[in-house]
């Protein structure tokens, strides 16, 4: 019996690669292949109560499957609409910033044209307080790039911080049912 359920491990983990390899998401492929082998034992163990082991062990590892597949499915499309969804923020971000600048280069040509053709024509003062302006507007704009760079920075650290405490937790709950634990 173990070597029938070794066996059939030992296939699911190369039918979850190959998988895999054909488009499947990582999420789908882990939980098709951990659904195969959590209903294969349970199958096993509600068909031995019954006298039909064998067929216990074929039927829930089909279901099994299926429902890993379809949970698996599910969490690989969150995970992608997660990163689309982060990507097009961005982009709106860098798309306002380009917006914004374009507009202060579009304002500050303007008035260095008034500028030159006004009456006034080499007035010192006029051109130093234009000129202060636009330094301190270009100023203005690089703190807000860059701060805005530091925020999205920080947010990507937080959930990269986020996303390995849930690692390390599922790694220790696996690593208890592997020894033999309940959760």
């Amino acid at each position: 019996m173990r070597n029938k359920l070794l066996l059939i491990a030992i296939a699911s983990t190369f039918i979850g690669n190959s998988l895999m390899a054909d488009g499947w998401g990582q999420k789908q492929t882990q939980r098709t292949v951990g659904g195969g082998l959590s209903g294969a034992t349970i199958g096993g163990i509600i068909g031995h109560q019954h006298g039909k082991q064998k067929e216990g062990i074929i039927i829930g590892s089909v279901l099994g499957m299926i429902i890993g597949n379809k949970s698996g499915k599910g969490a690989d499309h969150r995970a992608e609409q997660q990163r689309w969804e982060q990507q097009k923020r961005e982009m709106a971000h860098r798309e306002e910033l380009r917006r914004r600048e374009q507009e202060r280069q579009r304002q500050y040509r303007y008035q260095q044209m008034r500028n030159t053709n006004s009456n006034y024509g080499g007035n010192n003062s006029t051109d130093e307080i234009t000129q202060a302006r636009h330094r301190a507007e270009q100023r203005e704009a690089e703190l807000h790039r860059e701060l805005e760079i530091r925020r999205i920075q920080e947010e990507r650290r937080r959930a990269l911080l986020e996303f390995q405490e849930r690692e390390r937790r599922a790694q220790e709950q696996l690593q208890r049912i592997r020894n033999g634990g309940a959760s």
